[in-house]
């Protein structure tokens, strides 16, 4: 198997930035990172808010330049259009696609949009991605330790012909090429992380634990052992798997454990498992999921809000809230 090259700070110049300014489009949890650690690289970056943002304040107190998105994007040569994905079309068109111009980047961390054709930007800026492999918090959280966190880049359009080169520019000064960063496409990024997050960080994974808990109360175990067992020692493992590989854990637990995990294991994902996880993945291939969570956002979110009424009555709940509070004081 041949392995991609693996970007990182010898492979990026941050002086192609220093006469650029950079738009960061939003200020939720990414949005600030980005800003944050593009200031702490003595990067020009300012924030472009809607009218009576809520995070206008939040924005100001943390240093940043506020101001309206039109007047961001005038100012520009990089804009960073961190904003939700079910909200990033409408913005577009009302607040960002009039005021382009030629030879502008728009960058993105997360190809959804582009990928699905719901923003449609002019040929002639450029389209890139920087996509941090985890949440906004911890990018800064590592950025202010002097680390960082990996992740992945893709140039979708480049009439300036210098994208890659201003990408990793823009990608060492928010901390990535730290740690590293593979290229991608638009596409892949997105069917990926798509596939990711279903089947197993915000899926997969959750609905697991949730159901080996739910097997143990209905056995009558102590609620509080349970717990521990199927909550609390899934990130001592996931910690000592996640910098050294499976092989490293299986020398670092008991032959008992090791056994009993591959064997019982193989019987949870077998091939029936292996079937739903590709259907999910034709899905996300296909646009069905795209198209199904477009009409359940312009539909208000009536089956998320449902769905989140019920996961806060998971049983697991009512026991972390109160495990995490008495060992650990996390209200």
């Amino acid at each position: 198997m041949k392995f991609p090259p693996i970007y990182k700070d010898d492979s990026a110049d941050l002086k192609l930035l220093k006469k650029m300014t950079i738009a960061v489009i939003g200020y939720g949890n990414q949005a600030r990172a980005h800003v944050l650690n593009l200031m702490d690289s003595n990067i020009q970056a300012v924030v472009g808010l809607r009218e009576n943002s809520p995070n206008k304040g939040k924005a100001e107190s943390d240093g940043c330049r506020v101001c309206s998105i039109e007047d961001a994007i005038k100012i520009s040569d990089i804009i960073a259009l961190l904003i939700p994905d079910q909200e990033m079309s409408a913005a577009f068109t009302s607040y960002i696609a009039q005021y382009l111009r030629k030879g502008q980047y728009l960058l993105f961390a997360h190809g959804y949009n582009i990928h699905y054709g719901t923003v449609n930007p002019p040929e002639y800026v450029n389209v890139i991605l920087a996509a941090p492999s985890g949440a906004g918090t911890e990018l800064r959280k590592k950025y202010k330790e002097g680390s960082g966190i990996p992740g992945v880049f893709a140039v979708n359009q480049d009439p300036s012909g210098n994208s890659k080169e201003v990408l990793l520019a823009y990608s060492k000064a928010i901390g990535l090429t730290r740690i590293g960063m593979v290229e991608t496409t638009f596409k892949e990024e997105t069917e990926t992380d798509l596939f990711g997050e279903q089947a197993l960080l915000t899926g997969g994974i959750p609905k697991l634990i949730q159901s080996s808990y739910k097997v143990l109360l209905e056995r009558k175990y102590n609620p509080a052992v349970a717990w521990l067992v199927c909550y609390y020692e899934l990130k001592t493992i996931v910690d000592v798997f996640h910098k050294k590989g499976f092989e490293y854990l299986g020398k670092v637990i008991s032959d008992t454990a090791e056994y009993g995990g591959i064997t019982r294991g193989n019987l949870l994902v077998n091939e029936s498992a292996e079937k739903e996880l590709k259907a999910i993945l034709s899905e996300i291939e296909t646009g069905k999921f795209h198209k199904e969570w477009m009409q359940e956002t312009q539909d208000g979110l009536p089956h998320l809000k449902s769905l989140r009424d019920k996961e806060a009555l998971d049983p697991l709940e009512e026991i972390g809230k109160y495990m995490l509070e008495e060992l650990f004081g996390e209200k």
